[in-house]
């Protein structure tokens, strides 16, 4: 992409608040003028719309449908620099005299889709008769619905203002947007049975039979959510007393004792239940005293 000199800022051409005001284009932090020379086909009009929060909506959006109503080829600012362009729109807000100065992005994916539905509008109405496009810049409008990513440009993701050495502002000509941001909708955990749907809340009965024995499998949820973990687990165990739950280095060893009713014994059947210790006195807050060995108890 070939270097562009910078001619003089273009302004604004819209009879809005910030007429006659330069342009700015906001790319990651910094702010930039756009040259004039880069301004293939000047916008006629801005969209308007009600307030900051209705701004932030729109522009965190990349849904098509929610910006059809904004890619009006009146409102359409087409920039170009040597063989690559981008399309452009503007926003204005009661109050707020510079916002309609930003130049908002128009992703190759709004353009895909709303473009050509506005091209139809348009050589409708030229059909119809109720417009009649009489002058060069009208006709520039017009050809901007013909814009594709695809086309013009394919290599970046949009006009990147710092390779074209445009006019950086300094930091005490920053202009401050009225948008405000969506707030981020929080995530909420899901527990998934496995093999079944999704549970409200871990712990919740199922039905499993309570008296577990050794070689028995307890039912196992996985929680499959959306936050940063790397994984986690929860498994249903029997009474306290009848289970262990260990730590060796990051190791978490995880051990169901064969059990009738909460009391451990010493084979399957419960044969030798009665020599077994109670469970009040098997284990302190559900946990055993083990030594830590080098056998691998973890069976996850």
């Amino acid at each position: 992409m070939a270097l562009v000199a910078h001619d003089g800022p273009a302004l604004v051409q819209c009879q809005v608040p910030a007429h006659g005001k330069p342009y700015i284009l906001s790319f990651g932090k910094t702010q930039y003028l756009v040259p004039a020379s880069a301004i293939k086909s000047p916008a006629k009009k801005s969209n308007k719309v009600a307030d900051g929060k209705a701004l932030g909506q729109i522009l965190a959006t990349k849904a098509p449908e929610k910006w059809m109503e904004y890619c009006s080829p009146e409102c359409l600012c087409h920039v170009q620099v040597e063989d690559s362009s981008c399309v452009y729109t503007t926003f204005t807000v009661d109050g707020h005299d510079d916002e309609s100065r930003f130049l908002r992005f128009i992703s190759g994916t709004i353009a895909d889709r709303n473009f050509p539905l506005w091209k139809e509008r348009v050589e409708k109405k030229i059909a119809d008769g109720d417009i009649v496009l009489s002058n060069d810049r009208q006709k520039a409008r017009f050809a901007v619905l013909n814009w594709t990513k695809a086309k013009e440009c394919p290599n970046r993701a949009q006009l990147n203002p710092e390779i074209n050495k445009w006019t950086a502002l300094e930091k005490e000509e920053i202009v401050k947007s009225c948008k405000v941001d969506p707030e981020a909708k929080k995530r909420q955990l899901k527990a998934h049975v496995a093999g079944g749907g999704p549970q409200s809340a871990i712990g919740k009965k199922t039905g499993v039979n309570p008296h577990l024995t050794l070689g028995a499998k307890s039912n196992k949820y996985h929680l499959q959510t959306e936050d940063v973990v790397e994984w986690e687990l929860a498994f249903q165990m029997g009474p306290k007393g009848t289970f262990n739950v260990h730590e060796a280095g990051n190791v978490l060893r995880i051990v169901q004792y064969k059990h009738v009713d909460g009391v451990v014994c010493n084979d399957a059947n419960g044969a030798d239940a009665a020599e077994a210790p109670a469970a009040s006195d098997a284990a302190t807050n559900g946990r055993h005293e083990e030594e830590e060995d080098d056998e691998d108890e973890n069976d996850m």
